[in-house]
C-alpha cells in the first residue's frame, strides 16, 4: 500500500481514491439514486468512490418518434476505451435544440442546395456544408449547427456539422448501446440527474478510470 498524493483543486472531485496491491478483475458499481460511481478491486476494497451525473428520466416525443433519458439499470460491460472522443449527436438533440431556440427543424438526408429567396444559398455535398452568397463562401465548421433564419438543418450522421468534439471530455468508456461514462464541459452537472442516459464524471476521476480500468471490467448499475 502507498499513498495516492492528490492536488488540493482535485479533492471536490476525487473522493476516496487509492492503490490496491491485490491482482485480479475490478468491478464498477453505479447507484442512480445516490448519484456514485464506486470501483472495487478482487478483494472487494473500494478504489474510488466518485460524484456521478446520471440520466434526468425525462421523455420527449416528437411525430411519432419517442425517447426516454433514463441510465440503463443491469449489468453493462466496459466494451471499448477512447481518447480525445468525438461526440455525435443524436436526432433527439436537434429537436431538443429546435425547442429551446424555437427552430424550425429541416432534415436533410443527402448531397443537396437549397436555394433563397434573396439568391443565396445553401450547398452541401459529402460532409460539407457552406452558405453561398454574393459569389462568397462561408462554409459551415466542424460541430457548428447549420441555422439558417429560424430554420436548423439536421444533416446525415457521418456529417462534419453533425460531429462535436468536447463535448465529451478527454475520454469515453462504452458500455454498449450508446451509453458510456464520459466527462463533460459541465462541471456543476456531476451529481446530478440531468443527462440524457450517460454517466458523466469529473476529469480526474475520467483520468483515473480510463488510466486503471480494463476493456470488460463489469458494470453494474442499479
Amino acid at each position: 500500500m502507498r499513498p495516492v498524493r492528490i492536488a488540493v483543486a482535485a479533492l471536490a472531485m476525487l473522493v476516496g481514491a487509492r492503490t490496491s496491491s491485490s491482482q485480479g478483475p475490478l468491478r464498477i458499481d453505479v447507484s442512480i439514486v445516490e448519484r456514485r460511481l464506486r470501483v472495487f478491486d478482487a478483494a472487494g476494497d473500494t478504489l474510488l468512490v466518485a460524484k456521478v451525473a446520471v440520466g434526468s428520466g425525462r421523455t420527449m416525443s416528437y411525430v411519432g418518434r419517442r425517447w426516454t433519458f433514463s441510465t440503463p439499470r443491469g449489468v453493462h460491460t466496459v466494451i471499448s476505451k477512447d481518447s480525445a472522443p468525438v461526440w455525435v449527436p443524436p436526432d433527439w438533440h436537434f429537436v431538443e435544440l429546435g425547442r429551446r431556440e424555437h427552430l424550425r427543424l429541416v432534415w436533410i438526408h443527402g448531397d443537396t442546395t437549397i436555394a433563397f429567396s434573396d439568391g443565396s444559398e445553401l450547398v452541401i455535398r459529402g460532409t460539407s456544408a457552406a452558405f453561398v452568397t454574393d459569389g462568397s463562401t462561408d462554409p459551415f465548421r466542424v460541430g457548428e449547427h447549420i441555422v439558417i433564419d429560424d430554420v436548423l438543418y439536421v444533416p446525415p450522421i457521418g456529417h462534419d456539422t453533425r460531429k462535436a468534439p468536447g463535448e465529451l471530455g478527454l475520454y469515453r468508456l462504452s458500455i454498449g448501446d450508446g451509453f458510456a461514462i464520459h466527462g463533460t464541459p459541465d462541471a456543476t452537472s456531476i451529481g446530478r440527474a440531468v443527462t440524457h442516459g450517460c454517466l458523466r464524471v469529473s476529469d480526474a476521476d475520467l483520468e483515473w478510470l480510463y488510466r486503471r480500468v480494463p476493456v470488460g471490467t463489469r458494470v453494474y448499475i442499479y
